[in-house]
Formats: C-alpha cells, structure tokens, sequence
C-alpha cells in the first residue's frame, strides 16, 4: 500500500442541496482521512446523484478542509491522481485540488478543497458569465499546452470502435437520417483523427465541473477522473451543445481566453465527437432517468440535422 501525503490547506463549499451530514466514514476510508486531518468534526456525503464514484467533505479539530473521492475503477483513480499530479499544477495555485494522500488498493484519494460553488445552477450576471467563460478558456488552453502528440488516432478509435452497439442500444429512437449521420461521424473521425492533435485533456469540461469563487472572481477546475491524451476538441463537445448553444457571445469570451480558434479539421472533428456524444448520451440518459442529459442529446441531433460534413 502506497501513501502520499501534502501539507496544503484551502477551502470550499459544494452545493448544500446535495449534501448530507453523516455520522461518519466508512471504516476502510477513516485511517487515511485521518491522517490527513487528524480528528474528524464533520463528514457531509457530496457525491453527485447516479455517479458511481463517492466523494464525502472532511472537517478535522484544526478547521480545515478536504474531499476524500472513492472511485469506481482503477482507470478513473489512476487517471484522476495522475492529471492532479502532473498536468492540474500547470493550471496555478488555488485553481484545482491537490493531492493530500491516495491508496490505489481501496481505490481513494484526499484532496484539498478549492474555492468555489459548481457553476452549473449558480444565478451569474452576464458580466460574471463573461469571466468565467474566458477563464475556463485560458485554464484550459494552459492545460492543452503540456502536452501535445501527433495525433488523435487511438482516441477516436476508441470513440468509433463502440458506434456499432450504441446504435443497436437506441434502437428505433433514431430516425433513418440520425442514424446515416452517426455512421458519417465514425467514418470521418477516423479519417481525421491521425490529423488532429491529442493534447492534456480534462474528459469531462463543463460547468458543473468549474467552481466559480466570487468573492475572488476566480475559476477552478475539479473532477479529474475522465483526463487523458485526447483531441482537443473532446474538451469543447458539451461547452459547444450546452451554456454555449444558442449564445455565441460566451463562445467568443471562451476562445479568447482560449488563445486560439480551432482548425478546420478541429471544426469537423468537433462535430463528429458531438454526434457520437449525443448518441451515447441518449442510451445512457435514458437508461438512467437523466433528463438534462437526454435533452442535450436531442438538442445536438436537431441542431446537427442537415449538416453537411466537409470532405476532402
């Protein structure tokens, strides 16, 4: 059993609609909490409804706070301690957690809190939408500069290889049309995926994942199961069907944090990766009773409908 352990110390408070009181830990969980914080004063149950990884606030004697995060997969806790690791520091102090201590044998990682509420469900001002907007594109631009490879081949393979069971999944809730499309994605990913870059990707960018500090008008970034080298543009598809859709003004605060407009190649992989989201967001939506979810999957298909993708 590996341990590592860091001194930092900051605070926050997630949503207390989602939050519960707790007489205490489960037992296996307790020893590492405690060696971080020392004595526990309180234990709130913040995990998100149908997620399948668990995540509880820890209150020690001295008046600080962390988040002790159980995963649900060795991939999610290896990916999530390693991007805090290696690549979430580049994104400066105080914008993501920091890794207080981890056990990959029982899955868990303590982590300090960030300052913040989730942006989703915050009531901002235009203005506030505004920075908050252009700071998530200059984070995240900062977070695709670490690395960058060739291409994204193995990532949209990866996408396409499961198009086949999804489609099969949805049944005849697609029309003749939706389903041709889909099908025209997967295609044209694997044709641009060698040309687009694979870059430090975050997997899972959007605002319930952004912490918003208002009293210090700055943006933090949390949630870090899903990173892995991907296409950019992966980091953009629920951004673009999402606060984006219908308001371009945010989209134009984003990239000009961002640093950069995407290629054309980067437009259409953009496209591609938003139908194939669409399609396993409506399997999973459904299968799940997500009707935020499902919505954005029909959204992205009606809005997509009729879009003719480039060829070359």
């Amino acid at each position: 059993m590996t341990r590592q352990f860091s001194d930092s110390r900051t605070a926050h408070a997630r949503p207390l609609e989602r939050c519960r009181a707790v007489s205490r830990l489960p037992g296996q969980f307790a020893a590492l909490a405690r060696q971080v914080a020392g004595q526990l004063t309180d234990v709130t149950d913040c995990s998100w409804e149908r997620d399948s990884s668990a995540v509880w606030r820890l209150t020690g004697a001295s008046g600080g706070c962390w988040y002790l995060k159980r995963h649900s997969s060795g991939r999610f806790h290896a990916r999530e301690v390693a991007a805090l690791r290696d690549w979430a520091p580049a994104l400066g102090p105080g914008r993501v957690p920091e890794l207080a201590a981890t056990d990959p044998e029982i899955l868990v990682m303590v982590v300090t809190a960030v300052p913040g509420e989730p942006v989703l469900g915050l009531s901002l001002s235009a203005r506030e939408e505004q920075r908050v907007h252009r700071q998530a594109g200059r984070l995240l631009g900062r977070l695709h500069e670490i690395q960058r490879v060739p291409g994204a081949g193995e990532d949209a393979s990866r996408v396409t290889s499961r198009v086949d069971a999804h489609l099969d999944q949805a049944g005849g809730l697609l029309t003749p049309a939706q389903r041709a499309m889909v099908r025209d994605c997967a295609s044209r990913l694997a044709w641009l995926g060698p040309r687009v870059p694979a870059v430090a990707s975050h997997g899972d960018f959007q605002p319930r994942n952004w912490l918003w500090d208002s009293a210090g008008g700055r943006l933090g970034i949390i949630d870090w199961e899903r990173a892995e080298p991907a296409a950019a543009v992966r980091d953009l598809v629920r951004l673009e069907y999402g606060p984006w859709d219908g308001r371009p003004g945010l989209r134009e605060d984003f990239f000009a944090g961002y640093g950069r407009t995407l290629t054309p190649e980067e437009d259409q992989a953009l496209f591609c990766h938003a139908v194939l989201d669409a399609l396993s967001g409506l399997r999973w939506g459904l299968a799940n009773g997500d009707d935020a979810v499902v919505s954005r999957a029909w959204r992205t298909f009606e809005r997509s409908s009729g879009t003719p993708l480039a060829r070359s």
